[in-house]
This record gives structure tokens, C-alpha cells and sequence, in this order.
């Protein structure tokens, strides 16, 4: 009698937009191919409204862990976490059934505290794990915070390690479970997606005939910098007199700058353009057009990376390898640097990179097999 070829279950867990986005490429391969998936959201962002989900045939995650408010505190981001881990294990018995939890793989990318959740419960219930963008390090612990150590934790209970580069495989090679490399981070795959939708956007066509430049700070490490904030804020300011600035704010990064009462600085200065956090396809097009980016995000990094525009990282380290020694000007907080970066930046420019490989094509090959 002819074996019955139990269905393989994929169960994507997501915390962030960020990985979301990061995660289109697969979800589309995923339903070019037809292949029945998963979405859920931790509730670390509130996700169900992102405009990622217009890309796809699915509309909203099938899974809700969380639905509610975080406080944007270490207590209140613990606080919430060990709360949602813990009734998520109650709350995922019945789509993790005994019978079935061989053929179940859990999908979670990146570094974020929600892929930390997801590994956890993958071990918990006895699933397979799959990470995304596997096999980065910055080799220090405490920069990134806590990225580094999100990391480490997931590659050790990982059984399929999904490398953007041989860089990333080579950092995994005392690690168990398959290392397949993607050539290429999921992100550029996404950029290729969006980059030329149409969005509706008030900031985008105020300023696309302008010079400016993209400001972005919301990393605890730096907003507990005193000194390191003041002396940013007045360099952005500074900088402004000669080209507008686009100051992407966060929640953390405002309520920093109001204690220091820098925020009013800020809105008195004209060419100052204070921006809450931008939908992706629209923080694309303003990043394509701006002169240069000053930011402490590894995802910026990578997406500056990949239009070639100067990017100055503000970190003491990153886990990335994209565009250092090229368009990407590392820090180390150090402000003789910072200095020379605005005033030089025309020297970082470089080509844009092309998307040579799919990675989300690798990735689902990966995960069928």
C-alpha cells in the first residue's frame, strides 16, 4: 500500500512591520506556488492594518496574540511580553495539535524580542523552526541591545538557518540544523516590490523637488546618551540652515526630547520637518530621493545600502556587513566622525545594487524540502 504523504503546516510568527515587510517576499512565493500559510502576530506592532497586507491575497493575520496597547517602557515591554508568552501557550494548543506538531514549521525573522517569543514556543510544542535573515553578529552583547542576544538565543534552537550571505552561514558553523544562503537579504526583494507603487503621500510630494536629508534616532542606547542626543539635535539644526531634514519620530525619541526640552528647538527650526513613522512604501520613496540618511536602524542601513546613499550609522557596532567600507560610515558615537560625515557626505554615494537572486524563491524551496 502506497505511503500517505502527511501536509507540511507553515506558521509564520510576527512581531514587527519591519518584519513583515521583510517577510513579503516569501508570502508572496508562498501564494504564487498556492501553498497554504500562517500569519501570527505577537502583537508587539499592531500589524493587521499594515499597508503590506494590500500586497497580498491574505488580508489580516489569522492569529492575534496580543490585542491591545503597549507601554513603550523596558517594564512595560517585560511586562508584556511574559504576558502574551505565557497565554500563548494556552491559546496555541488547539492549532498545534500532538498529532500534527512534526509537520508544523514556525517561520520567525530577524532579531526582535517577538522572535525570541515564537522560538520559545516552537521549542515548547516540539515544532521545527525556521529563522529568517539568520547568521548575523555584531559580537557584542550589549550593541545592539537587546538584538544581539535575540539572536543567539533563536540560532540555538534554529533547524533551518536562512543566511542572506556566506558571511552570515560562516558565523553559523558551530550552530546545528541546515544553513542554506539566500545571496541576498529579503529586504532588497521587498524594495524591488513597492518601489514603484503609487502612495498617497502629502510628505513625499511636498518635499521630492527639495534637498534634504533623513534624521532617524530611537535606539535606548542613544536616547540614554545625554550628551550624545543634545549634541545630534544641534547638529541637525545646524545642518538645516543649508538643506531641509526630514526628523522621523518615534514614540521612545520623543518623549526623550520633550524631557530635555529639545522637541520645541526642533519645531521652531523652518527647515525642520518633523515626521511621525512613515508607512514602508512611502519611508521608500522618501529614503530614494533624500541626499543622504543619518540613522541608528539596521534595516536603514541595508536600504541605504541598496540605493547607494551615504548613510551614517549611529552605533558603536552593527551586525550588518551591507555597505561598510563603501556608502556606510559607522559611528562609534565618536562626533569628530559625525562631523566630517555631514560635511563630506557627497563621497559615500554609490551605485545601486540589483536583485540578482530571490531569496524568498530560495527560502520557500528550503522550507518545502
Amino acid at each position: 500500500m502506497k505511503k500517505k504523504v502527511q501536509k507540511k503546516f507553515y506558521y509564520f510568527f510576527i512581531g514587527t512591520e519591519a518584519e513583515l515587510i521583510k517577510m513579503l517576499p516569501v508570502l508572496k512565493e508562498f501564494e504564487k506556488r498556492e501553498i497554504t500559510y500562517s500569519i501570527i502576530a505577537s502583537g508587539q506592532n499592531d500589524i493587521r492594518k499594515s499597508i503590506i497586507f494590500s500586497l497580498l491575497k491574505k488580508q489580516t493575520p489569522d492569529i492575534v496574540l496580543f490585542d491591545g496597547k503597549i507601554n513603550q517602557t523596558v517594564h512595560g515591554l517585560f511586562f508584556w511580553y511574559i504576558r502574551t508568552l505565557i497565554s500563548s501557550l494556552y491559546q496555541l494548543q488547539k492549532y498545534f495539535p500532538k498529532a500534527s506538531r512534526l509537520n508544523i514549521i514556525i517561520i520567525v525573522h530577524g532579531d526582535t524580542v517577538s522572535t525570541v517569543m515564537g522560538t520559545l514556543i516552537s521549542k515548547w510544542f516540539g515544532l521545527r523552526l525556521a529563522h529568517v535573515e539568520a547568521g548575523l553578529r555584531s559580537f557584542n552583547y550589549f550593541h545592539p541591545f537587546p538584538e544581539e542576544i535575540d539572536r543567539v538565543i533563536t540560532s540555538q534552537f534554529t533547524n533551518i538557518h536562512l543566511c542572506p550571505n556566506d558571511w552570515a552561514v560562516k558565523n553559523l558553523k558551530n550552530k546545528k540544523g541546515i544553513k542554506i544562503n539566500t545571496f541576498q537579504n529579503t529586504l532588497l526583494e521587498s524594495l524591488h516590490m513597492v518601489i514603484n507603487s503609487k502612495v498617497n503621500s502629502q510628505l513625499y510630494y511636498k518635499i521630492k523637488n527639495d534637498k534634504y536629508f533623513l534624521f532617524i534616532m530611537h535606539r535606548q542606547e542613544n536616547l540614554f546618551n545625554e550628551q550624545l542626543v543634545e549634541l545630534l539635535i544641534e547638529k541637525v539644526i545646524e545642518h538645516s540652515k543649508s538643506m531641509k531634514c526630514v526628523f522621523v519620530m518615534h514614540a521612545p525619541t520623543i518623549a526623550v526630547l520633550e524631557k530635555k526640552k529639545l522637541f520645541k528647538k526642533l519645531k521652531a527650526s523652518k527647515n525642520i520637518i518633523l515626521s511621525e513613522r512613515l508607512p514602508y512604501i512611502e519611508f521608500m520613496k522618501v529614503l530614494d530621493r533624500c541626499e543622504f540618511i543619518v540613522t541608528d536602524g539596521g534595516s536603514n542601513q541595508e536600504e541605504a545600502y541598496y540605493f547607494g546613499k551615504p548613510c551614517l550609522i549611529l552605533r558603536s557596532t552593527t551586525e550588518r556587513i551591507e555597505g561598510l567600507g563603501g556608502n556606510v560610515v559607522l559611528s562609534k558615537n565618536n562626533f569628530d566622525s559625525i562631523n566630517d560625515f555631514f560635511n563630506n557626505y557627497k563621497k559615500y554615494t554609490s551605485n545601486q545594487i540589483q536583485l540578482k537572486e530571490r531569496p524568498g524563491r530560495i527560502i520557500v524551496d528550503a522550507l518545502l524540502k
